[in-house]
């Protein structure tokens, strides 16, 4: 289970999905429903974050997370941005996703939803107006949060299509969870734990995830083989992939995936690398239960739960310490 081979994370084109003809929408949906099941990492070509938005925005998170701690630490306690959204900071070592393994060696700065369940990990916000050292950061995350909101949205109309739904069915179920997240990590420290990642193998807890990388590499993807997947970047591309509740809303028909940052064993363990993540995740009081469409769904192999439990369930063993 430790061979690490080439990438065959596929690679699908969406540039026709939103304005293009219905059997141009429907082969694209049914594409999609197809590498969810086989796989559950997929990158988009043609969405609405194209290249030049990726760059500026890793370029501006570099540039954020060579600020002195103590400033990124003014974050740690969340600043209100307006229209529900609040923005804090998660120093080094808040953070395992593998409780087996040490801390994740990471760092990252989030925007989310005030009312949605990544909030419990952060202390109440302050009112406060945010650093003006921050100000342009800020205005930039916010611009690339709304289009991810973009990409994620078409993500679902085509998951409804592709199950016959309704092409709007998830569109209202989601939205108060979502949560754009910059990550750095730092070089690896020469003491660090032999079994250390700088993200440890899991997966994502919700509905989809739309992912941006540098190209430095690590993130490595378990296909159903038990192989390690490179899935490097891939410019003009954004990476997506299953979570948890997507695979229990299809009836596991649709794979979410186990990923991981492993440390490199070159000279790129002694760089930083960033990447971008956007969480597309149902609102807490959303039902997750068997879709009449899925593979056997007159055998629903999952019990009914309310994402917000299931998500603050799985946020609780992430963390290994509450701000």
């Amino acid at each position: 289970m430790n061979t690490v081979s080439i990438s065959e994370v596929p690679v699908v084109d969406v540039s026709r999905f939103a304005a293009g003809t219905h059997a141009e929408r429907s082969e694209i949906a049914h594409r999609i429903r197809t590498i969810s099941t086989e796989l559950g990492f997929i990158y988009l070509a043609g969405t609405a974050i194209d290249q030049s938005a990726i760059d500026a925005m890793l370029a501006r998170s570099a540039a954020w997370f060579a600020l002195p701690q103590a400033d990124k630490h003014t974050f740690a306690t969340p600043y209100r941005l307006g229209g529900g959204l609040n923005a804090g900071y998660v120093p080094p070592g808040r953070e395992h996703e593998d409780a087996t393994r040490p801390s994740d060696i990471k760092e990252a700065f989030d925007i989310f939803c005030e009312s949605g369940f990544t909030a419990d990990a952060f202390p109440p916000p302050t009112d406060a107006a945010p650093p003006a050292a921050s100000a342009a950061l800020l205005a930039a995350f916010a611009d690339y949060h709304a289009r991810c909101v973009r990409v994620a949205n078409d993500v679902l109309r085509a998951f409804a299509i592709g199950f016959g739904l309704a092409d709007d069915y998830f569109i209202p179920l989601h939205g108060g969870n979502n949560m754009l997240r910059l990550l750095h990590y730092p070089p690896v420290p020469a003491d660090a734990a032999a079994n250390a990642m700088r993200v440890g193998a899991h997966t994502d807890f919700g509905t989809l995830t739309l992912l941006a990388q540098d190209p430095s590499g690590g993130l490595e993807v378990l296909s159903a083989d038990g192989r390690w997947l490179y899935a490097p970047r891939i410019p003009g591309t954004i990476l997506i992939n299953i979570g948890d509740l997507l695979q229990q809303w299809t009836n596991g028909e649709f794979r979410s995936t186990q990923h991981r940052v492993a440390v490199p064993s070159d000279a790129r363990a002694l760089a930083s690398r960033y990447s971008i993540a956007f969480f597309c995740e149902p609102n807490n009081d959303t039902r997750i239960a068997c879709l009449p469409a899925a593979r056997e769904s007159d055998r629903p192999r999952f019990a009914p739960v309310l994402a917000g439990d299931h998500m603050r369930a799985r946020l609780s063993q992430t963390l290994i310490q509450k701000a």
